[in-house]
């Protein structure tokens, strides 16, 4: 089975945050495997609303029925086949708006099941989640997405916050995960000494300052991120880029060496491939978004 990467969502040239769709689907005689499956950086909701089929992920099969819920996580290959016509949600958004950032501690350690090919569980029945109405929150999230209202994507992040709370709740409940998923006092240590120097650091760096050996933080790091330390640190130098962009009249070279990117031109690369745009478009488009919103 081929696995695809299906491109993001694009919104005036920049990568969509969150991409929600109603979607039909229809079962193809003498088809009952996929001949192939896509993946994306996306973590992807899927909820049968009346629906008989499959949900195949990384080429495994599992029913997917009116009132069940799939997650699918970043970067995992997924597709769907049915039975009968059906109807579903489509939900894909980045994980990040999940969590303020790697660095908030108290929401990323909630997160990490999510973030990776590592779940515990990634299908839930509909007679599982009793503690939060799933259909409710979806289709609210769908009208927001449409209606684009005053603070819209507020209220898109609360209904996702809250749907992801009752998971890992059922999960304490029925003992399928602690409590608290556990974050070590040295990835702690790690996470906030590569937050405080993320323009220099490297990964010798950070290893040598947790008295760990390099490829056991490379690990460690990669096991609770999902990132390798090169994807993590360029994450975080993008992400603070968007904030200087949006927030400074500073130029490109400045925000390039403030983020701790070697040369301009491989910072507009990077910048580019992570969000479709270069950054200059990016702070005009965005900058014109706002500007239409309070006009």
């Amino acid at each position: 089975m081929e696995n695809v990467l299906e491109k993001p969502f694009m919104i005036d040239g920049i990568k969509s945050w969150i991409h929600c769709i109603e979607m039909k689907g229809a079962p193809i005689l003498g088809k009952n495997i996929p001949s192939r499956c896509h993946f994306h950086d996306y973590i992807e909701l899927l909820y049968a609303v009346d629906t008989c089929g499959y949900v195949w992920r990384n080429d495994k099969k599992t029913n997917f029925n009116t009132g069940d819920l799939v997650v699918v996580n970043s970067n995992t290959p997924h597709e769907l086949t049915f039975e009968t016509f059906s109807r579903y949600i489509c939900i894909k958004f980045s994980p990040q708006i999940l969590y303020a950032d790697e660095t908030s501690l108290f929401e990323f350690k909630y997160m990490i099941p999510f973030l990776s090919d590592n779940s515990v569980q990634w299908t839930f029945r509909n007679d599982e989640l009793k503690n939060v109405d799933i259909e409710s929150l979806l289709f609210e999230i769908i009208d927001e997405w449409k209606t684009k209202n005053p603070a819209y994507e507020l209220i898109i992040r609360a209904n996702l916050l809250k749907l992801f709370s009752g998971i890992i709740r059922y999960w304490h409940e029925n003992n399928i995960i602690s409590n608290e998923i556990k974050i070590t006092d040295t990835l702690k240590k790690a996470l906030l000494y590569i937050d405080e120097n993320f323009d220099t650091v490297t990964e010798n760096d950070v290893a040598k300052y947790c008295h760990m050996s390099y490829n056991y933080f490379s690990s460690v790091l990669k096991n609770a991120t999902g990132k390798s330390f090169t994807e993590y640190i360029t994450f975080l130098r993008i992400s603070k880029a968007e904030r200087l962009l949006l927030s400074t009249d500073k130029s490109i070279t400045d925000i390039a060496i403030e983020t701790g990117f070697s040369t301009s031109s491989y910072f507009i690369s990077k910048f580019k491939s992570h969000k479709g745009v270069t950054p200059k478009k990016f702070r005009k488009n965005i900058g014109m978004s706002e500007n239409s919103l309070n006009s």
